[in-house]
């Protein structure tokens, strides 16, 4: 198990803040947040490349300092890293041979990860030979071979194309379902921490603002901050909901809708004038606009509304999302 707590870095013009969390043995936590919010700086202190920090970070008990010195920690970069003058082979090979183990078992780990990262008849080929997607397969292959308990992951996947990058997180998915290495995996596509991980840390300007599983932070955001990151279309601050809907919510600062939670309708008490249309990925968001604010409806198939008809809208009280949190942009 991993424990941060009250973890606190200190920079010229940034800040880590007070960060709490504890990760189980075994599961893939995801580290999600804009550039510059703090999750590289979180993944390079658990993994002792910044020694400088106040709190405590604990690996099943240890410092990282410790861990590092056992072998218990692994990384995989944003960049492959790979030694130019090194074979796909003998790259995976390199840190086995530095801790020296045994022939024999240096065969056999690096025939496993070959095999496991799908890189068969690829082992005589040279780092300027391999696509991205490969070099990234061998950087990972090399990290799993030391069999660490720990495997740190900074954006690997984000200079790869789509296609790429869905088939490398499917891989990562399925070595992380058969070996069970405890993975924290940095990331600020929030599609691919909510495929990958068990539980997910959201960060904003240095602070943790939410961790939960993907449907925790999906059904009960905490904060507009996570809201919005999770595309949720519509947020009101609790009276304009109020004005809008024109009824009473008890609970919350604020109340989120999500646009496939709205329906258009011929009557309703609500009504508003259609100002946008767009389509995309197989479903149109409609905006309306009402009482002066503008809300965003999500529906799938074909409809008949035009720029400019009157509409009714409405929403089961049961779909609201009521946020306690303040307000983070």
């Amino acid at each position: 198990m991993i424990e941060i707590k009250r973890l606190s870095k200190k920079f010229a013009e940034f800040s880590l803040k007070n960060i709490n969390f504890q990760i189980e043995t075994g599961e893939f936590v995801g580290i999600l947040g804009q550039s510059g919010s703090g999750k590289s700086t979180i993944l390079n202190l658990i993994a002792g490349l910044d020694k400088e920090y106040e709190g405590d970070i604990l690996i099943e008990g240890e410092t990282p300092r410790k861990s590092i010195k056992n072998g218990d920690i692994a990384m995989v970069f944003q960049q492959d890293l790979l030694l130019p003058h090194l074979n796909v082979w003998e790259n995976i090979a390199f840190g086995l041979k530095i801790k020296k183990i045994p022939k024999e078992e240096i065969e056999k780990r690096i025939k496993d990860a070959i095999l496991e990262m799908d890189l068969i008849g690829k082992e005589k080929r040279y780092p300027n030979e391999l696509s991205g997607g490969e070099k990234q397969r061998v950087s990972i292959a090399r990290a799993i071979v030391t069999r660490p308990k720990l495997l740190l992951m900074d954006e690997p996947f984000s200079a790869l194309d789509f296609n790429l990058r869905d088939r490398m997180q499917k891989m990562v998915k399925n070595m992380h379902k058969k070996l069970k290495i405890t993975i924290v995996f940095v990331t600020h596509d929030r599609e691919e921490a909510f495929f990958l991980s068990d539980k997910i840390g959201v960060m904003f300007k240095g602070e943790l603002l939410d961790f939960g599983t993907p449907q925790e932070l999906y059904y009960n955001p905490k904060n507009v901050y996570t809201a919005k990151l999770l595309a949720m279309e519509n947020i009101f601050s609790k009276k304009v909901f109020e004005k809008i809907f024109m009824c009473k919510v008890e609970k919350g600062e604020f109340v989120g809708l999500r646009g496939k939670d709205l329906k258009i309708c011929e009557k309703s008490e609500v009504n508003g004038e259609v100002i946008g249309v767009n389509f995309g990925m197989g479903e149109y968001n409609i905006t309306l606009k009402i009482n002066g604010e503008k809300i965003v409806v999500v529906k799938q198939g074909e409809f008949k509304v035009r720029l400019g008809d009157i509409v009714g809208v409405t929403h089961n009280e049961k779909n609201r999302i009521i946020i306690e949190g303040v307000k983070r942009c």
